[in-house]
């Protein structure tokens, strides 16, 4: 794989005015020669380093810049088109359309509005089913259904599938380790704890 070494001094801050620059490109003549060198000790053929000058960053960023403006101007050019066309099909509406288009977009936002709200108590609810049924509380957006009843069955599934999970989570690192059925006197237990601790 081939690396490309990049002259960082570039890119510092030029403190000392047209004496930096002399100084930046100095540092950029040398760091490319060791640079170079360095290709060629770890086998790279490769002799030639690309260095970046501060004419080239700044071309690329007024590059990008203008990019950006470019893409802002089509896009406010497009929001202002469509908001003169909807201003035009408003002014060729009666009073009585206007009205009703008017009551038409209240209506939606205040179906909006009582969507987040049942949602949000749909949320609290499922939040406490969840703590209830001892699941994690990162299960909330997983279980959320279209009602209260849908989440409900959801959250159900969910304890099910968890706790089977977590079963045979157990059960595999259970498996094969069957403990010793010994003498159950006192003595014998506390020479097998002295046994485990070195005693």
């Amino acid at each position: 794989m081939n690396f490309r070494k990049i002259n960082l001094q570039l890119f510092a801050a030029d403190d000392g005015g047209a004496g930096g620059n002399a100084q930046a490109a100095d540092i950029s003549a040398n760091t490319g020669q060791n640079d170079t060198a360095g290709d060629n000790q770890s086998g790279n053929t490769d002799s030639s380093t690309k260095t970046y000058t501060e004419d080239y960053i700044t071309k690329l960023k007024e590059s990008w810049e203008k990019e950006q403006e470019d893409s802002y101007k089509t896009k406010l050019k497009d929001e202002v088109a469509k908001a003169i066309e909807e201003e035009k099909r408003l002014s060729k509406l009666s009073k009585d359309e206007k009205d009703a288009e008017e009551k038409q977009k209240l209506l939606s936002k205040i179906e909006t509005l009582e969507k987040e709200k049942e949602l949000g108590i749909l949320k609290e609810k499922a939040l406490n089913a969840l703590s209830e049924q001892k699941l994690p509380n990162s299960f909330l957006n997983f279980i959320i259904g279209a009602d209260e009843k849908a989440t409900m069955d959801n959250i159900s599934a969910v304890k099910t599938a968890f706790d089977n999970a977590v079963q045979a989570q157990v059960e595999e690192r259970l498996k094969g380790k069957t403990p010793t059925v010994g003498n159950t006197s006192g003595d014998s237990i506390q020479n097998e704890i002295e046994k485990a601790l070195g005693l």
